[in-house]
């Protein structure tokens, strides 16, 4: 299919975290100026749940048909599940042509872009020489090797450097970019027969917060005895007392540079970088009275008010319990529908569904569902598209597409987030949440939402299971297993209902009786396997002879019973005897057998209006068939290597 416009693919992990969120906004805003749709390729989370959770969100970069790209965005440092990365970078080697960034993560395969974090820190530590005049400086990177921990350890030596102070390795440390180093930091100071340092700068809020905690277990005050900073100005340090100065991320500026880079690729233009633009965000734990925190939270309030994150958890908020109760797929779609308000309207919503989605006649004995790639043709029950919802359960395309809508004409560029359905490592399909804007702009309950989606596809899968369990126990019930068709109890359930539509209705009701003439010759001479052979002969014989609106039986080991009401002529009857013995006396003459099948056949076929129960007109029906089957014994003399067949 013909693409609108030129697509550029963004395969990351965790969209909505505060990095990978301005990632994107910088990535999308300058790719819509540049006239390129962008395809989103991610993960819900990182890190943090089951080997079989993970699985099932990696299992999203499966969809990617590369074919359809013109260039891939490759941001491997936030596919943390493990080996995920890899298996990217080895299918894109192997099926893109294409160019391809990499961002943060220098590649002996595709060109790179990083984050520019030297300016940022080499500012905040900066700010620290000039304005509290603060000369010993220690500094906490994070992992050693990593390449953000090496450009914020470069900021800090550059910040050094520009104000002519010397650069003391034995101040400087790695962290985990985590919580869990600063005590080994700070017990390392307290240790150095030195004095304490004026100030710890951290490359990130979560070091800077353990290394406040560490402080304050041992008496010191922050800012007043050490002031500390921190990086990234994650909500955590903006609510941390006190407040973390900090700066964001250039993240956005990274996201514009590697559409830049990639476009240069693409269309052979000069590629120009630049520095990011630093700025700090100030706060009290460098010693400056400024309250980000309470900035932080005006603008929170502002945006909580015209949010749906509120409403997501308010006693109001009944998606989880309405969508677990549906039972209908098309029920649960339209649901899911509803339920979108609470993400916002802004966005086009598609379901996309394996079509063996539910796996339906799994049992714990049978246990093979899906656990990695789609199927060949996807299922799309749900496609909304601002405030007009379809639900349309027959509606399918062919995975190489990954979605309709990529090739729908549509005036402005968009932006489409595949991310995964799945419970644990069941693969159900994806979702893509479509729109014209700058990012996933989302309220904090948006993971929460997803997980609902996938918790309650579950729910519907099992209940769908039961329900299909509880058919077939039903139907097996009623059902001979050997022949397939109704049994004994069949019978008992039908025959009856069925008299009673032809007594109320003035109608003929008629009953076919046939016995087998020599099963118990055939299981005692040659096996039970023949005669098993011979049963279902003469099932198949009077279920050929059927036709609609009649019920076919088998209610012992030799007997077959047709029932109707809407039989109403003799001449039917004979068809359908004629039918029957057709079938037989080709059975017999193709088989091959050292014996034939034989069915003696008695007939009860009229109205029924003197009758109290179908029991009496089967007992005539049963006379008849005696009748019948001593004929034919009389005749053949059970001759069981005669090759006719009776009546």
């Amino acid at each position: 299919m013909k693409k609108n416009r030129k697509l550029l693919g963004v395969v990351i992990s965790q969209p909505d975290s505060p990095y990978q969120s301005r990632l994107l906004s910088g990535i999308l805003e300058e790719a819509f100026q540049l006239d390129y749709d962008v395809a989103v390729f991610s993960t819900l989370i990182k890190e943090g749940l089951s080997d079989e959770w993970h699985q099932g969100e990696a299992n999203i970069f499966s969809v990617i048909n590369y074919s359809a790209l013109d260039g891939v965005i490759f941001v491997p440092d936030t596919i943390q599940v493990a080996g995920s990365n890899k298996r990217v970078e080895k299918d894109i080697l192997e099926k893109f042509d294409k160019p391809v960034v990499s961002v943060d993560i220098e590649s002996n395969h595709f060109d790179s872009v990083f984050t520019d974090d030297i300016q940022n820190i080499k500012k905040i530590v900066s700010h620290l020489i000039e304005v509290h005049d603060l000369t010993d400086i220690a500094f906490m990177t994070g992992v050693k090797g990593h390449p953000h921990a090496t450009n914020r350890l470069t900021g800090y030596y550059e910040a050094l450097v520009e104000h002519n102070l010397p650069i003391d390795q034995s101040r400087v440390f790695y962290g985990d970019f985590w919580y869990f180093k600063g005590e080994e930091v700070v017990q390392s100071l307290v240790d150095d027969p030195r004095p304490m340092p004026q100030a710890i700068a951290c490359g990130s809020d979560t070091m800077a917060i353990s290394v406040c905690e560490a402080l304050k277990k041992r008496g010191y005050r922050v800012p007043e005895d050490i002031a500390v900073t921190g990086y990234d100005s994650i909500v955590e340090g903006i609510n941390y007392i006190p407040c973390i100065t900090s700066s964001y991320i250039p993240a956005d500026d990274t996201g514009r540079r590697a559409v830049w880079l990639i476009d240069s690729l693409i269309t052979g233009k000069k590629f120009s970088d630049k520095k990011c633009n630093a700025n700090i965000i100030l706060g009290k734990s460098c010693g400056c009275n400024h309250n980000a925190a309470e900035e932080f939270r005006k603008k929170k309030a502002r945006w909580f008010s015209e949010s749906y994150y509120g409403e997501f958890n308010s006693d109001s908020n009944f998606m989880l319990e309405s969508l677990i109760t549906k039972t209908d797929l098309e029920a649960y779609m339209g649901s899911i529908a509803w339920y979108s308000y609470l993400i916002g309207k802004q966005s086009d919503l598609y379901i996309c569904l394996n079509e063996d989605w539910d796996n339906m006649g799994e049992t714990d004995q049978n246990s093979s569902y899906r656990t990695s790639g789609y199927s060949k043709t996807m299922l799309l029950p749900l496609r909304k598209k601002g405030d007009d919802a379809r639900v349309n359960l027959d509606c399918t395309f062919e995975l190489s597409e990954m979605l309709p809508a990529l090739y729908e004409d549509h005036p402005e560029p968009k932006a489409f987030y595949f991310l995964p359905l799945h419970f644990n490592d069941r693969c159900f399909g994806y979702a893509v949440f479509s729109g014209e804007n700058n990012g996933l702009d989302y309220p904090g309950c948006f993971v929460q939402w997803m997980r609902y989606l996938c918790a309650s596809l579950e729910s519907l899968r099992r209940q769908r299971s039961l329900m299909y369990m509880y058919k077939k126990m039903a139907e097996n019930a009623v059902t001979d297993l050997l022949t397939g068709i109704y049994n004994r109890n069949g019978f008992n359930l039908y025959a009856e209902e069925i008299f009673r539509n032809a007594k109320t209705g003035g109608k003929r009701f008629t009953i076919i009786l046939g016995d087998m003439n020599n099963l118990k010759y055939i299981n005692d001479t040659f096996g039970h396997a023949e005669g098993d052979f011979a049963i279902k002969s003469a099932a198949e014989a009077f279920k050929t002879a059927c036709s609609e609106n009649m019920y076919c039986f088998r209610i012992g080991g030799d007997e077959y019973v047709i029932v109707s009401s809407a039989i109403e002529t003799d001449e039917e009857i004979e068809r359908i005897k004629r039918t029957a013995n057709d079938y037989l006396k080709k059975v017999n003459e193709s088989a091959n057998k050292p014996y034939s099948i034989n069915i003696s056949i008695g007939v009860f076929s009229e109205t029924v209006e003197n009758y109290e129960s179908s029991e009496n007109p089967f007992n005539i029906a049963d006379e008849r068939m005696f009748e019948a089957k001593e004929k034919f014994k009389r005749e053949e003399g059970f001759d069981y290597r005669k090759m006719r067949s009776s009546n």
